[in-house]
């Protein structure tokens, strides 16, 4: 049987090995479990936040100091919490005063951040590996995925479209855009993209306010 000649190119292109989207899923999902998105292993780290506006615009959204995954200091532009466990004070500024506030977080503050983790790995679609580039001066191991978390125990889910740079040098994180966000108070996707830096920083310690 003689075959027409884009029958042919289309017989050769199916003979080829497929892209390896399944590989690129895994090695994104196992950022989530032990690797360079994993709070849990994570190092102490400052993550500051800004979001960039279709025209251009750049507006602050959040100074965030980490002390493992579940105490944090994140100022923004009009106050700053304090987050330890499950229980939070605000202040005017990073050095305080704190007082202690209301709060409606999980009894199982590490079991709530696992969650969010694990749904993140297990809901990514669109996952993409273009490989090594450089960042600044830098390489970094770019990856590219949509996902989101499922509803919590209050009913709240977030997601996006993110784009992780991992140092090569390092393994760590440096850097986080995130774009077309989504969440339960706001379905439609957000324009401009939100941008991560993130420095590391062994002397970061938070605890408790005294009092």
């Amino acid at each position: 049987m003689r075959l027409a000649p884009l029958a042919v190119a289309l017989a050769a292109v199916t003979a080829l090995p497929l892209p390896a989207v399944a590989d690129c899923a895994g090695e994104i999902a196992a950022l989530f479990s032990g690797g360079a998105l994993d709070p849990f292993v994570r190092p102490n780290r400052r993550e500051i936040t800004v979001q960039i506006a279709p025209d251009g615009a750049e507006t602050p959204v959040a100074d965030v100091f980490w002390d493992g995954p579940v105490r944090s200091a994140n100022c923004t532009a009009t106050v700053c919490a304090l987050n330890v466990g499950n229980r939070i004070w605000t202040a005017p500024g990073i050095e305080g005063p704190w007082t202690p506030a209301p709060t409606q977080l999980s009894d199982d503050p590490e079991g709530f951040v696992r969650a969010i983790g694990e749904a993140m790995a297990a809901n990514l679609s669109d996952p993409e590996c273009p490989g090594t580039q450089t960042l600044g001066d830098r390489p970094v191991q770019v990856f590219r995925y949509r996902t989101r978390t499922n509803p919590n125990e209050f009913g709240s889910w977030w997601g996006g479209l993110y784009t992780a740079f991992i140092d090569v040098e390092t393994g760590q994180m440096i850097r986080l855009e995130e774009r077309e966000s989504v969440a339960s108070w706001a379905a439609d996707p957000a324009p401009g993209v939100k941008i991560t830096t993130v420095v590391y920083d062994d002397a970061i310690a938070i605890a408790a306010p005294e009092g």
